[in-house]
Parts: C-alpha cells; sequence; structure tokens
C-alpha cells in the first residue's frame, strides 16, 4: 500500500512539473471565456468565448465558441463557430464553420466558410471557398461591401450561392463558380 502511494505521489508531482514547462511554450487551451491582450503567442485553443485584443499569434488559433478579434493577427484560423473580426490578419488559411462578420480585415491565404451567410468589409481576399452545409437548400449569401476586394477564385460549392457586390468592392464574374452576383 506504502508503494501504491508512493508511486501516486510520484505522478502527481511528474505532472505538475509538465504542466509548468507547458506554461513556458506561450499557449493556451481553455475553456469558458478567454481574454487576450497585446500579448504574443504561439498558439490559442479554446472552447466557449475567446475574444483577442491587440494579440498576435504565430500559429493556429482554434475555436469551438465564438471569436471575437481585433486589431490582431493569426498564422492560421479555425472557428467552428460565430466569428468577428475587426482590423485583423489571417496569413495562412482560414477554416471558419458558423457565421463570419469581418472589418478592415486581411485573409493573405484561403478562406474557406461554411456558413448561410458572410459579410466582409473593407477587406482582402486571396481566395474564397464557400462550402456546402449539409440538409441546408437554401441560398448561401457572400456580401461584399465597402471596398473589398478578392482578387482569386470564389467558389461557392452547393451551386446555390448569391454573391452580393457594394459598388466599390471588386471582383470580376469570371471568378466566380456556383452563385450568381448581384451588384448593389
Amino acid at each position: 500500500m506504502k508503494k501504491m502511494l508512493f508511486w501516486a505521489m510520484l505522478s502527481a508531482i511528474a505532472s505538475t512539473n509538465s504542466v509548468q514547462g507547458a506554461k513556458n511554450m506561450k499557449s493556451n487551451g481553455n475553456y469558458g471565456y478567454q481574454k487576450y491582450g497585446k500579448e504574443s503567442l504561439d498558439f490559442i485553443q479554446g472552447n466557449g468565448s475567446v475574444v483577442l485584443d491587440g494579440t498576435k499569434v504565430s500559429g493556429l488559433v482554434q475555436i469551438n465558441g465564438s471569436l471575437k478579434a481585433e486589431e490582431s493577427a493569426m498564422g492560421s484560423l479555425q472557428v467552428n463557430g460565430q466569428t468577428n473580426l475587426h482590423n485583423c490578419v489571417v496569413t495562412n488559411t482560414a477554416v471558419l464553420n458558423g457565421s463570419l462578420d469581418a472589418d478592415n480585415s486581411k485573409f493573405q491565404s484561403g478562406l474557406i466558410v461554411a456558413s448561410q451567410k458572410i459579410t466582409l468589409k473593407m477587406c482582402s481576399v486571396d481566395s474564397l471557398t464557400i462550402r456546402e452545409i449539409s440538409g441546408y437548400g437554401g441560398k448561401q449569401i457572400v456580401d461584399l461591401r465597402s471596398g473589398t476586394n478578392i482578387t482569386g477564385p470564389i467558389i461557392v460549392e452547393s451551386g446555390n450561392g448569391e454573391i452580393w457586390i457594394s459598388s466599390n468592392s471588386e471582383i470580376s464574374e469570371e471568378q466566380v463558380s456556383g452563385a450568381q452576383v448581384y451588384r448593389k
């Protein structure tokens, strides 16, 4: 019995030390509400509501819940839930399942979204793919406002999309596959 207790205590100490080492990696994996300020992290993994305010993340930001980011930079982005970006940069691919509302943000690589509607205001996007939503038969809407520019292909995989373009946003209809284009 004493040997068993000794090994249990030794295991607990080893676990505590490995957790302390993980803290030095500048990473976070949390549940519930998390807010990050002007700091630099290797990655963020969160479940719940995550707020980034001036945060720089060199790697992946992976959220199950909601992400609200302002004046932040991310290496790559994966969100299952609601995404709101203001003055942000995503260097690598962004994969979003849920809503997207982005303002004055740059997606420097592919933007891949499964959503009924997304809104991009004053954004710059390399390429855009709207994934089909299983069981959803309605139109998938891409609302491009206030000078949004998409330089590469725009693909709506369901073939049932609408792209709404304000007068000062820029795309060419040759870029579009699977959607009707409507100019406001």
